[in-house]
């Protein structure tokens, strides 16, 4: 009976995530993410290494203002030559909130307060540095 509440949950669970993962069990439907199919997923794939866990066509995704590598991608596709350094905090926001919600149909999640925005800040700075030097 256990074992077989386990499995309806890990099946749910699966199913839910979107995870891609190929269940070993036949009442599960074979799990499929964007072009590639769960059986023949390799991390070194191009698909992996090229994109980011976030940019397949599943906009349900959420990220939290703590997720700073993920939103500095964003925004330095969008705004490639802008110098983080030249932002206020107020400008900083509304780029995010512009950049994630607005052109990428993703939701925000978490509190943003200046420490959040100060990391922000940082990382684009830092790849902002490596891209112009």
């Amino acid at each position: 009976m256990a074992a077989a509440n386990m499995k309806k949950l890990s099946c749910l669970a699966i199913t839910k995530c979107n995870c891609l993962v190929k269940p070993c069990w036949s009442k599960c439907p074979t799990l499929t993410h964007g072009n590639v199919s769960a059986g023949s997923f390799s991390y070194n794939s191009p698909e992996f290494i090229w994109k980011r866990h976030f940019t397949y066509d599943n906009n349900d995704v959420t990220l939290d203002w703590e997720d700073a590598d993920d939103i500095v991608d964003l925004l330095l596709e969008e705004y490639k030559h802008v110098d983080p350094l030249t932002l206020r905090f107020e400008e900083l926001e509304n780029m995010v909130i512009d950049t994630v919600v607005k052109k990428n149909k993703k939701k925000l999640s978490g509190r943003c307060n200046e420490g959040v925005l100060e990391n922000i800040q940082m990382n684009w700075l830092e790849k902002y540095n490596d891209e112009n030097s």
